[in-house]
């Protein structure tokens, strides 16, 4: 897993660039803006996300994968653009990790973030459609609580305050 320096990615320049225009003087928050320590990447042959790891073993090996049931039922051999072809770009973060291969024909098959009074953690990983690797990146505001964490250091520090206590 390497790190990378905080900055903001092309598009989210270029978003904050034109959010100017709009009428609204309300700054919309955007997971990838302004981040306050290093993105944490990696890449892989298989994907990191536990979400279609079987699917991906199934599709290299050229056995049947499940039919996307918005589009029909049953299995089917799928190659890795069929398997694929109803994921999106992240165009957030469009290159590919791979040392040799540096390519922008990525589809994002896993993303999540979570926002805790403000702060935020958030996972992406994208399948590069040109050397079939996956690249996985992640990031966390160095002071991100979870609500259960920020509950208990509350009653943990009202409990241990002298105040009220005879």
């Amino acid at each position: 897993m390497t790190t990378t320096k905080p900055a903001a990615p092309a598009a989210a320049a270029a978003a904050a660039a034109g959010a100017g225009a709009g009428a609204s003087s309300a700054k919309a928050l955007k997971y990838c803006a302004d981040l306050q320590g290093p993105v944490q990447t990696a890449m892989s042959a298989e994907p990191r996300a536990p979400v279609h790891r079987v699917e991906w073993r199934k599709v290299m090996n050229g056995d049947p994968v499940e039919i996307n049931p918005s589009i029909g039922s049953g299995y089917k051999v799928m190659s890795v653009s069929e398997w694929s072809a109803r994921w999106k770009r992240n165009d957030d973060f469009p290159t590919c990790l791979a040392e040799d291969c540096g390519s922008s024909d990525t589809r994002e098959h896993y993303f999540t973030q979570t926002w805790c009074r403000g702060k935020r953690v958030w996972a992406s990983e994208s399948l590069c459609m040109a050397c079939h690797s996956f690249s996985w990146r992640s990031y966390r505001d160095p002071d991100f609580k979870t609500p259960e964490q920020y509950e208990k250091e509350l009653w943990e520090g009202l409990a241990a305050s002298p105040v009220g206590r005879s």
